[in-house]
């Protein structure tokens, strides 16, 4: 597949991307990538299901329950200081 320059210029517009040097060996590159693609339209896929996965895995996910491991009173207990409900932790930033 041929792509002129104002494809080129429009297509790294879009991915904003900027290019300082010769884009020859970029198209270039880009155009054999796209030719790839171009071949699998070829490919009969005709009586082929639409799969997302090869295997025939199933979701094995468990159902989510609550429970309360801890009390806030005992998380409260086993931080070195806290403030009105909240564990105090020393400053990330120091322009604050």
């Amino acid at each position: 597949m041929k792509i002129s320059k104002k494809e080129f210029e429009n297509l790294s517009k879009l991915a904003s991307l900027s290019f300082e040097s010769n884009n020859e060996n970029i198209v270039s590159d880009l155009e054999k990538i796209l030719s790839r693609f171009e071949s699998l339209s070829k490919i009969d896929t005709f009586n082929v299901e639409p799969t997302s996965h090869v295997t025939s895995l199933q979701n094995s996910m468990r159902e989510d329950k609550t429970k309360t491991i801890l009390s806030n009173e005992e998380i409260l207990q086993n931080s070195p200081e806290n403030t009105s409900g909240q564990i105090k932790i020393p400053r990330v930033f120091d322009n604050e």
